[in-house]
């Protein structure tokens, strides 16, 4: 099982701070828990949520605190229903033997028709991945994701190194040093951005739902 204290070894190694000492801590989790959340388009985190039915419900039902894509509803043991279409024109159903089903607002399932549904909604969702907060925490992510996710995070590590080097004037001493904009350590930051993507790019594909 890979644990923070093993990412954040590995990003420390990338970015020449194996003893973990030029960086802070607060960085370093700053900056794994973000590859959580950037790692989501290519590898997401499948979840299902039953959604218990509610005699006299207003067809708005509160979805998961970590829902960050809603794929199908199923309602009970029955056939899924069809996500509404949003286009000029269309209209949702209303028909009691009919309904389909939106997420709106952000983290609420609308139902249409929902007098016609008295059972259990069953939601599959993509959902955020449970970021770690200590050192013994285990990563949830799968384990072909981690190198992706390390660059990622080292893009964000030497952040506070561009910032200091943009601001603290070194560009101002002499004309010949350049300008903010040919700052080393933001050229670092953005090849470890790329080297992220091309690894992204090599994730197996993962199957969507049709609406």
């Amino acid at each position: 099982m890979t644990t923070y204290a093993d990412l954040q070894n590995r990003v420390a190694r990338l970015v020449s701070d194996p003893d973990i000492t030029t960086y802070t801590d607060e960085i370093y989790l700053d900056a794994i828990q973000a590859a959580h959340d950037a790692i989501l388009p290519w590898v997401p985190n499948y979840c299902t949520a039953t959604i218990t039915y509610t005699s006299g419900s207003s067809g708005v039902y509160a979805l998961p605190d970590d829902v960050y894509d809603v794929q199908s509803v199923r309602i009970g043991t029955g056939a899924y229903i069809p996500k509404a279409t949003l286009a000029s024109g269309t209209t949702r159903p209303t028909s009691l033997t009919a309904c389909d089903w939106i997420e709106t607002p952000k983290g609420y399932l609308s139902i249409s028709a929902w007098e016609n549904v008295t059972e259990d909604l069953v939601v599959n969702y993509l959902g955020f991945w449970a970021k770690p907060t200590v050192s013994a925490s285990i990563i949830q992510v799968p384990q072909y994701a981690h190198m992706g996710m390390v660059y990622y995070a080292a893009s964000i590590v030497v952040t506070p190194v561009v910032v200091d080097i943009s601001t603290l004037g070194p560009f101002k001493i002499r004309v010949e040093s350049g300008t903010p904009e040919d700052n080393p350590m933001m050229r670092t930051s953005e090849w470890f951005r790329n080297l992220f993507l091309q690894e992204m790019k090599m994730m197996p594909p993962y199957q969507k739902a049709r609406a």
